[in-house]
């Protein structure tokens, strides 16, 4: 231990005088910020990759990496910036670096002692993502927004390549898997990690982009062939739908690029059962969404109802069933599926009703589409979409799945409909007088009406399909 403690402490020290002197150096060549920031980045990721190796004991390692956390974090929030460039970057704050720290934590915790999995994290962590920004900042000709900041598509595409050779050079040496395997993983690590880097929040990459990538070697020690050849045609198939999503017109383009990473990733961790139900049933939603709306593109869905409604009910279990196998992870997703469906069901059949729907909190008739209402026609959609997932979901996963699926859609669907009618936030147009759930209505800002402020539809979704996801687990520990 206290040799660890002695090599720990001393590459932080050794870190931190590498940051201060390569910054100050930087500074006085003149170097823009993003420089100043992307290279002792880039370096922090090879310090880091190779003090993996160095090290035996895992609750020292964690136990660095806590305090350097906290650490990074009261330099930023207080601006004890020792060289400007280095820390706040672009940013009036940027959390780059505790990210950086936070991510390997979590790497550590959840892999350690498996070294080559956690080195190869930070590793793409610091060159791949300094290499997108420097490239992208220099040759960035096609922008995306995207996860509350501007990227550019070249930027990504040298992400990608980068990150890339630095997984193909673990997975040949580290890992000793043979071209064909190694190549297969390095892409899907490369194309999964890119689209994390694109889509997330600026800072919230560098949290979790680290624990991804351990994650996804630390799985491809137990690759078969097989096994690799569906990582490579996840890889294919995700960058292959995003196109088809946005010509259908079904989700603008970060929505579009969110699906595209679900679906791969899905199809990599789990296999095509994963993400056939959620395909199928997103796709019948989607077209009755658009069936008789004035325009195709008033239907299309974005990144964060994308991340609500697919991502969790569909990579939060294959992340589990990676690590456990357990098959009751998929009656999990097919809950969460069953809740998202029977749900959009009877919002998008219910408009077809003949007679407005019945508000919960007010118990009058209210107009078609409001959220805590209900209607005949609309819970009958709900019981429909629900069992259907069900009885989709039992090609896969065994009969099991019908009563799973069932449960799950009415309980997800009933506790959408019990928030949205008690704390779901309205807001009232200035414009047009209207009651909206959307913050900007008619192209100006709404003013807040009742209901929490932060419970929005998608956090209202959220809850619902967390539901479904717990009700599809219990009923599927109590027939198993």
């Amino acid at each position: 231990m206290s040799h660890d403690l002695a090599v720990a402490g001393g590459g932080i020290l050794l870190i931190a005088v590498a940051l201060i002197l390569v910054g100050r150096a930087l500074v006085r060549r003149g170097a823009g910020p993003l420089v100043t920031r992307k290279v002792p980045h880039a370096l922090c990721g090879l310090f880091a990759a190779g003090a993996a190796f160095q090290l035996s004991n895992g609750a020292v390692v964690a136990g660095v990496l806590a305090v350097a956390t906290v650490a990074l974090a009261f330099i930023v929030e207080r601006g004890l910036v020792p060289v400007p460039g280095v820390f706040d970057g672009t940013r009036s704050r940027d959390y780059g670096l505790v990210g950086f720290a936070a991510g390997a934590l979590v790497a550590v915790l959840a892999f350690w002692p498996d070294r080559v999995a956690i080195a190869a994290g930070v590793a793409v962590l610091g060159l791949a993502d300094a290499g997108a920004a420097l490239i992208g900042d220099r040759l960035g000709r096609h922008r995306v927004e995207a996860g509350g900041g501007v990227r550019s598509l070249e930027g990504s595409v040298a992400f990608v390549a980068i990150a890339f050779a630095v997984s193909f050079v673990f997975c040949r040496v580290g890992l000793e898997l043979n071209s064909f395997m190694a190549v297969a993983v390095s892409l899907f690590v490369a194309v999964t990690t890119a689209a994390v880097e694109l889509l997330v929040w600026p800072a919230a990459d560098n949290l979790l982009i680290t624990p991804w990538v351990a994650l996804l070697l630390h799985v491809a020690r137990d690759l078969s062939t097989d096994d690799a050849l569906r990582w490579l045609a996840a890889a294919v198939f995700g960058c292959a739908i995003v196109p088809f999503m946005l010509r259908m017109r079904w989700l603008d383009l970060p929505g579009a690029l969110c699906g595209g990473l679900i679906a791969g990733i899905a199809v990599g961790l789990g296999g095509w059962a994963w993400i056939i139900p959620a395909a199928v049933f997103f796709s019948l939603t989607s077209l009755l969404t658009a069936y008789r709306r004035p325009s195709r593109s008033e239907g299309m869905r974005t990144l964060s109802q994308v991340a609500v409604n697919a991502g969790l009910p569909v990579l939060t279990p294959v992340i589990g069933f990676a690590f456990t196998r357990d098959p009751a992870w998929y009656a999990v997703s097919i809950g969460g599926i069953a809740a998202g469906i029977a749900d959009s069901w009877a919002s998008e059949i219910g408009r077809f009703s003949r007679r407005d729907p019945v508000s919960l909190r007010t118990r009058s008739r209210v107009a078609k589409g409001t959220s805590g209402a209900v209607s005949p026609l609309g819970s009958a959609a709900t019981v429909v979409g629900a069992s259907a997932v069900g009885g989709f979901g039992a090609l896969f996963g065994g009969l099991t799945m019908v009563p799973v699926g069932l449960a799950a859609g009415i309980i997800g669907s009933l506790v959408d409909t019990l928030i949205g009618a008690s704390v779901e936030a309205r807001f009232v147009c200035t414009a047009c007088g209207a009651t909206v759930e959307d913050r900007l209505h008619c192209g100006s800002p709404t003013q807040p009406s009742w209901g929490w402020r932060w419970v929005d539809n998608d956090v209202v979704n959220a809850f619902a399909n967390g539901a479904g996801m717990a009700a599809g687990l219990v009923v599927f520990q109590l027939l198993r």
